[in-house]
């Protein structure tokens, strides 16, 4: 249910590199998540608003099941990501960060009023 999102281009020379991570969507919010290890965040999904996560540090259990009218359906998919990876969460997707390692990550999102947008089962 993540939808992982490779780079479009990647330079390298003597100097270092240049990854393109995203060129695509209208994002319209940009948020810096820091977490410590043990803890859990989400546990929620959201209607209309798509997010997008990059992975600066760390070590995150994921864990995604599609909401249908209001109930979770069908099975729990996990994915593990470390730092570098990017990936999408659409809509109707709850989603739970099981923090396994210290980290830090960027959260953009397509709506600017997501926290209106947040709903529990």
């Amino acid at each position: 249910m993540l939808k992982f999102v490779d780079n479009y281009f990647i330079h390298e020379d003597d100097r270092g590199s240049i990854k393109g991570l995203v060129n695509f969507g209208n994002w319209k919010e940009l948020n810096l998540i820091e977490s410590k290890a043990g803890c859990i965040r989400g546990n929620h999904y959201h209607k209309t608003t798509t997010e997008l996560f990059l992975i600066l540090k760390g070590e995150i259990k994921i864990q995604t099941q599609q909401v249908i009218n209001g109930q979770l359906e069908g099975k729990v998919e996990e994915n593990i990501v470390t730092k570098g990876k990017v990936f999408l969460i659409e809509p109707f997707i709850n989603h739970t960060f099981i923090i396994l390692k210290d980290s830090k990550w960027i959260n953009v999102l397509s709506d600017s009023k997501s926290s209106e947008d947040i709903h529990r089962i």
